[in-house]
């Protein structure tokens, strides 16, 4: 995979990442690093963006009871708990997909360079597995819950782009970021979402 020029097949970092939109966005020209990839990963980096939703999935009584175990587990801060929680959540929905399962290691304070704070990490090794952290770099505090997820759900949508969509790579497309903010709707509901962001717009 290109990443700002760099190869970076296999490593798939959260360096400080915004997340991509959530509603409908105008189309845009493609970035430039497409015209210099290869015919085949450049196929592979159209079929991605195209595809903005994973039809039929829908969350299920277990995967929101380990979402809220989760939660509850980042609250109260403590690592083996977090870890526990985070990997049943994976769990859930590895089935939902009808995916082989993968193993998610939790860390603690996050990693930091000049180009910001490590979020999460999706390797493609043998097996796959995901890093995530849940302290940040600066303060040490818990990240929020939403947050936390969110960067749970955009490393396993690295995941699902080799092990359900079946594509050579997993590239950041527009289509990606749009999977990723459809599964953070499915987990959390629309409604919770508007509730947070008209909670936080009163607080602005």
């Amino acid at each position: 995979m290109l990443k700002d020029g760099i190869e970076t097949r296999g490593l798939f970092d959260g360096y400080g990442k915004v997340s991509g939109p959530s509603r409908e966005a105008p189309k845009r020209p493609l970035p430039s690093f497409f015209y210099k990839l290869p015919n085949r990963a450049q196929r592979c980096y159209l079929r991605s963006d195209a595809i903005a939703k994973f039809d039929g999935f829908a969350a299920d009584a277990g995967s929101k009871r380990a979402l809220a175990q989760l939660e509850l587990a980042l609250q109260a801060g403590a690592l083996r708990p977090v870890q526990e929680c985070t990997q049943a959540l994976m769990n859930e929905l590895c089935r939902a997909f009808s995916v082989p399962l993968i193993a998610v290691h939790v860390r603690g304070v996050r990693p930091h360079n000049m180009r910001g704070e490590l979020h999460g990490l999706f390797r493609l090794s043998r097996p796959p597995e995901i890093l995530l952290w849940m302290r940040t770099a600066q303060r040490h505090d818990v990240v929020k819950p939403k947050t936390f997820l969110r960067t749970l759900l955009h490393e396993l949508c690295h995941y699902l782009d080799y092990a359900m969509l079946k594509l050579d790579d997993s590239f950041h497309t527009m289509g990606f970021f749009k999977r990723e903010s459809f599964l953070v709707r499915a987990l959390l509901g629309i409604e919770r979402i508007a509730g947070e962001r008209k909670a936080q717009v009163q607080r602005e």
